[in-house]
């Protein structure tokens, strides 16, 4: 059984929440809508759980998105994905910022300095700023970089840390106290 992906993979994701302080609550993917205009999953995690709105979902790879509303033993998440969705993020090696947008294939991270240096391979972390998603957490690499001369900003096409069309196990982050201000609107 030591050998099979499922256990691997599991393995994986559990030791990850060991070598990491943040509270963390395991949940499965239960569920999915992905049309035109939404990037959602259903996970077995709900208020008896103590999941709230807005948490923080991620894996060891990366971000993977937020708690979007709640029920007693199930929860929506809302993909980075999502054409809704946005994430205060940073260039890692530079500290430029963007924005990342969700979009129907993936995501982009917006409205960069113009004379920002990008290069492609930058790892592209969260912010911080915004209090919705603690800083550092990975969200991808640069793979494409695009700018139209009228325009004011730069757009970098990433490619994901997170396999959102392989996910089966997330974690919901828990806010310490002092954070906990930082995820009610």
């Amino acid at each position: 059984i030591e050998n099979s992906v499922q256990f691997r993979r599991l393995r994986d994701q559990m030791l990850f929440t060991r070598k990491n302080p943040l509270k963390k609550i395991y949940a499965e993917i239960i569920g999915e809508s992905s049309d035109n205009t939404h990037n959602i999953r259903l996970i077995n995690r709900g208020s008896n759980q103590l999941v709230l709105r807005n948490y923080v979902v991620l894996r060891k790879e990366g971000l993977v998105g937020r708690i979007k509303s709640v029920s007693s033993f199930q929860s929506i998440v809302q993909l980075i994905t999502d054409h809704r969705s946005r994430v205060s993020a940073l260039i890692q090696r530079n500290r430029n910022r963007g924005l990342i947008y969700g979009t129907r294939d993936g995501i982009e991270m917006r409205q960069i300095n113009l004379h920002a240096k990008i290069k492609i391979g930058d790892r592209v972390i969260t912010s911080g700023l915004g209090g919705l998603y603690p800083k550092g957490i990975l969200i991808g690499w640069v793979k494409e970089i695009r700018h139209q001369p009228h325009e004011l900003f730069k757009t970098a096409v990433l490619d994901s840390a997170v396999n959102f069309n392989q996910i089966e196990e997330v974690f919901v982050i828990v806010p310490s106290k002092s954070d906990s201000h930082l995820f009610f609107d």
